[in-house]
């Protein structure tokens, strides 16, 4: 359910004209994008305790209809994948991971599931999905559900049950003669959004349908700003194959169940929750001029304390990016970040970037 991020060493341009008014629809109307993650199905009567086996949340307590944030794991803790999970029924589970991610999951889950106990289907090819997001994505998605619907027709009523469906909650619904999978994902923060899932043989209706509605098309600039904002991090960006989960604040995100059972990486993810910390955390940066990704953050002394990940100058907030920084590091703290034109001026902050 995210778009695949390139990984550019260059310090971020300023949005366009265009970027600049899809972002300002992200606050008064609504605006898409379609994904290109991939998907995957565990199916049969141990499904949920075999995905359990792998991953860091908790998929036996979902009902059908239900989903969650997760992370699968290497045996020593570090990110393989960050997963979207969502319960079909009582034997099936379908999840998403970036398409870089992919392949590294695959072979997780096939070294440590018997295939005798539950079934493990790349679907790859099955789905095409999109994104809705923005204040009015409740009603965007009403609007673009029915045929002969306008503003001035839109059923105040299934505008409002939809814009309170709770997180990670989804089921079918109808664009004209196509049914989807909608889901209630939380990918931008507190910018209320859904995740529509149409087979790949209906994908081209569902798009002609998009197309068609006054809902506005995103761009990677404006959803990078949004995502960076919300703090949510990126694989390949903000967290890689040497990051601990609770590095990147998946813990805080609700990646994590420090309750269940047994699960790759678990060891290492349960120590630092219990008895210790991790020595880094991904923190907000804000700045009066465009942050390079991969510089160097330096402190007050002059010392390296970390690196610039996620960056991008946001209509809002102006420069700012997610980096990884060591823990000695406090909120508030004044930095710098090491350019080829000098020193930038920085200030630490929270996450996410509060755009109340």
């Amino acid at each position: 359910m995210s778009l695949d991020t390139a990984k550019l060493m260059v310090a971020p341009t300023a949005p366009s004209p265009e970027e600049v008014a899809c972002y300002a629809a992200l606050e008064t109307g609504a605006v898409w994008w379609e994904s290109h993650g991939h998907w995957s199905t565990f199916h049969g009567d141990k499904a949920a305790d075999a995905l359990n086996g792998l991953i860091t949340n908790d998929v036996s307590v979902l009902l059908p209809g239900e989903g969650l944030h997760a992370a699968a794991l290497t045996a020593r803790g570090k990110m393989i994948a960050d997963l979207f999970v969502i319960r079909l029924d009582a034997q099936t589970f379908t999840m998403t991971v970036l398409r870089s991610a992919a392949p590294e999951w695959l072979a997780l889950a096939r070294k440590y599931v018997n295939p005798r106990l539950c079934r493990i289907v790349d679907d790859s090819e099955r789905y095409r999905t999109w994104m809705v997001y923005g204040a009015r994505a409740a009603e965007a998605i009403v609007a673009l559900g029915g045929g002969d619907a306008t503003a001035e027709n839109l059923s105040e009523g299934m505008v409002s049950a939809l814009a309170e469906w709770p997180t990670w909650h989804h089921g079918p619904w109808n664009l004209g003669r196509v049914t989807v999978r909608l889901i209630r994902a939380p990918l931008m923060g507190s910018r209320p959004g859904f995740v529509l899932m149409a087979e790949a043989a209906d994908g081209d209706l569902v798009q002609q349908r998009i197309d068609a509605s006054p809902i506005l098309r995103g761009t990677r600039a404006v959803w990078d700003i949004a995502r960076v904002e919300a703090g949510r991090p990126a694989m390949g960006v903000d967290m890689d194959e040497n990051t601990i989960p609770q590095e990147a604040n998946l813990d805080t995100l609700g990646a994590i169940s420090f309750t269940k059972g047994c699960y790759t990486g678990q060891e290492t993810v349960a120590r630092i929750h219990f008895r210790g910390h991790v020595n880094r955390h991904l923190r907000g940066l804000t700045a009066s001029a465009p942050l390079p990704r991969g510089a160097d953050v330096l402190d007050e002394t002059g010392k390296v304390v970390g690196d610039v990940r996620s960056t991008v100058i946001s209509p809002r907030f102006g420069p700012i990016a997610m980096a990884m920084l060591r823990r000695e590091v406090v909120i508030g703290a004044a930095v710098s970040v090491a350019t080829e034109g000098g020193p930038i001026a920085a200030a630490v902050l929270e996450l996410p970037f509060s755009v109340a």
